[in-house]
């Protein structure tokens, strides 16, 4: 009890300059409940202590109007009525004050002589004592059963509260529904403005609702100090011009992970200074717990994101080293047998060793300049060069690159004539087509053939590449343009993973749009560009 005491006057060293700062509590901390001598609020004494004046009137008319000549002791019974409705409505001084106006309502009309308050016997003067007494004295009793009735409510919200808070910060998947949740709570019950200063390396970064002042006139030492040490304190008065807050640490453990700043609590005038603490203080446990919760889910969801990127780091420098490997092997194999000078050698073999040294450095060509596209893409270099460009001659292009790899699967072309025009980069344009191209070369069995079909509606273009390989499954719709991603199908087909999402990223540089179909058997790409109609010139070419 004399720790918790002396906690409530706390002395907060700071600077030299600031030798000690002694932190009080606001009034409005101190205005709780003492025992049973709180006056209600003005505007409701008024309203109280008229009811009581109207009652007392009502119980006298009524009496008039039955009879009053009967026995007084019923009537002094009857003057109680008011006495228990005030102190179970109002609380125990209207219930007091209904007592002292019954004993003299009773006194003035009832009690020989009437219209007076002169006595003429002395023995009523102890029943009025006795009357007084009774009627103080269940005043007190009803006024105790009301006030307990009210705190058993209060707490039972206040456990509601707790609990939906609990079940909600549970629920909340980050910081920032966490924060809204706590705020929200304690708006509601406390009625008052709230806000959380969550602790940053350099700083803190201060929450509020909407609607609330982003920027509450606090005192920032203190705000400094609580997060520092994890203890609350408050400090400010209304008085000398500051707002009264109340610094609730969010702490769980050891680790401080921000305060609560809230203001004068309103419609809560059961609440000792204490136990609104104690509220505020198993708010911040339960809003540190969410807090730890997230925080420790975040570093779990870093930690495989890392072992995820390792793995993949590992998967990448094991297939690009295996596709380098090929071809600079069998350039090397290949040069060696040229250069050997004791190998006889007739033309057609010379040939196509000299066929083997420029497919494998095509196939070179292609892993660099996707390592260096990607390269551009990721680093935000991508600069498009675009000119009108015929989409056809590109497919021509793209065509002639990739003659080789294509020599076991006919490529049959569909276009319009005149074919349309778009404003592309044809360099990087190309590519992507390439890409498609030795995609469909790649995971198609030999002889199956590839269809490129290319086709204008109104101002946009379309262009098809459809083969008909192993294809795709469901789940794979969705990941087959995600960086370095290879089904687990097709491991034994040498690749990077690069080419689709080099594909995407350069349709979605010029505006236009990619689709994946799974098509029986095989896989479709649909790309959609703005583009126009060919001059009508070209139809004479």
């Amino acid at each position: 009890m004399r720790h918790a005491r002396r906690t409530e006057w706390m002395r907060v060293r700071f600077t030299p300059k600031w030798q000690i700062l002694r932190v009080n509590w606001p009034t409005w901390w101190q205005e709780g409940r003492q025992g049973e001598t709180a006056l209600p609020r003005p505007a409701r004494a008024v309203w109280a202590y008229a009811a009581v004046c109207g009652m007392d009137a009502l119980l006298t008319g009524l009496v008039f109007l039955l009879d009053f000549h009967y026995d007084r002791v019923n009537i002094a019974m009857l003057y109680l009525i008011p006495v228990v409705v005030a102190s179970g409505v109002y609380g125990l001084w209207p219930g007091v004050f209904a007592a002292c106006l019954g004993l003299m309502s009773f006194d003035f009309f009832f009690v020989p002589p009437i219209f007076s308050y002169a006595v003429s016997d002395l023995r009523f003067l102890v029943s009025f004592a006795v009357f007084l007494v009774v009627a103080i004295t269940t005043a007190g009793l009803a006024s105790s059963m009301r006030r307990r009735a009210e705190e058993a409510s209060q707490r039972a919200r206040i456990a509601q509260t707790l609990f939906r808070m609990s079940r909600a910060l549970t629920a909340a998947m980050d910081e920032a529904r966490v924060v809204q949740t706590a705020l929200e709570q304690v708006r509601d019950l406390l009625n008052t403005h709230a806000y959380i200063a969550l602790k940053r390396p350099h700083g803190y970064d201060l929450r509020a609702l909407q609607g609330d002042e982003a920027d509450p006139v606090i005192d920032r030492q203190v705000l400094d100090w609580v997060l520092r040490h994890g203890d609350l304190a408050s400090f400010g008065s209304k008085s000398h011009g500051q707002a009264a807050f109340l610094y609730v640490p969010i702490r769980a453990q050891d680790e401080v992970y921000g305060a609560f700043i809230v203001g004068e609590p309103g419609q809560f005038r059961l609440a000792t200074r204490g136990e609104i603490v104690d509220i505020l203080r198993a708010m911040a446990s339960l809003v540190a717990i969410a807090l730890s919760r997230i925080a420790s889910e975040e570093r779990a969801r870093l930690a495989d994101i890392a072992a995820e990127s390792e793995r993949i780091r590992t998967a990448i420098l094991n297939s690009i080293s295996h596709e380098l490997r090929t071809p600079i092997t069998t350039m090397l194999g290949a040069a060696e047998a040229l250069l050997d000078p004791g190998a006889s050698l007739d033309p057609a073999d010379r040939r196509e060793l000299v066929l083997t040294l420029r497919n494998s450095a095509l196939r070179m060509n292609r892993l660099v300049t996707n390592l260096i596209g990607m390269a551009r893409i990721e680093g935000g270099m991508l600069v498009l060069n675009r000119r009108p460009t015929d989409l056809a001659d590109v497919i021509r292009s793209a065509l002639h690159e990739v003659a080789e790899l294509t020599a076991d699967h006919p490529v049959r072309v569909r276009a319009p004539h005149p074919s349309p025009i778009a404003e592309v980069d044809e360099t990087l344009f190309q590519q992507a087509v390439v890409n498609l191209l030795s995609n469909a070369a790649k995971y198609s069995p030999p002889g199956a053939p590839t269809d490129v079909t290319l086709a204008s509606c109104g101002t946009e273009a379309t262009l098809e590449v459809r083969d008909y390989g192993i294809g795709i499954s469901d789940d794979e719709i969705d990941r087959v343009f995600d960086k370095f991603y290879r089904s687990q199908r097709v491991n034994k087909i040498p690749g990077t993973g690069l080419g689709l999402a080099i594909v995407r990223a350069v349709v979605e540089a010029h505006g236009g749009h990619i689709e994946v179909e799974r098509m029986n058997p095989g896989t479709a790409f649909h790309i959609r560009l703005a583009a126009r109609p060919a001059p009508k010139e070209a139809e004479n070419r």
